[in-house]
């Protein structure tokens, strides 16, 4: 929120005061239009890069990992001790394991991207033209 000001300020401070308020709703339209979008490409990214974390992390955890085999006997005997079918459990939470994990890793990969685009953003506001008057006072909505 601290940004909306001077956001709106370069948006709008060069205008006259006559279509100030068409601009403003331009501006605003625009702005709820762009937000919506990157959160759709936010989400579409983590659904996609979860799917390819939990791909390459089941990889590792298969009947030839020597930790996962041994990971999933001693859950399973866990379980069976309780009268459970611990094979069919330990497998499940092993699972649920790799889902939490993969969800995790595209999550950082979505926050490293953001980072970047912010970076990269800071440097293309010195490229900005700063208004050379202020909008008289009254000439919003």
């Amino acid at each position: 929120m601290l940004c909306m000001v001077p956001i709106n300020n370069i948006a709008l401070g060069t205008l006259p005061p006559d279509r100030m308020k068409n601009a403003s709703g331009l501006f605003n339209l625009t702005r709820n239009l762009g937000g919506a979008v990157g959160l759709a490409i936010i989400n579409t990214m983590l659904t996609q890069r979860s799917d390819e974390h939990y791909a390459r992390l089941s990889e590792h955890a298969d009947w030839g990992n020597r930790a996962a085999l041994d990971w999933l006997a001693s859950v399973g005997a866990n379980y069976d001790s309780y009268g459970l079918d611990g094979t069919a459990v330990a497998i499940k939470k092993l699972s649920g394991v790799i889902t939490q994990q993969s969800t995790l890793l595209s999550f950082i990969d979505v926050f490293m991207g953001l980072t970047a685009l912010f970076f990269l953003l800071v440097f293309l506001t010195l490229l900005i033209k700063k208004p050379s008057a202020p909008a008289p006072a009254g000439s919003g909505h």
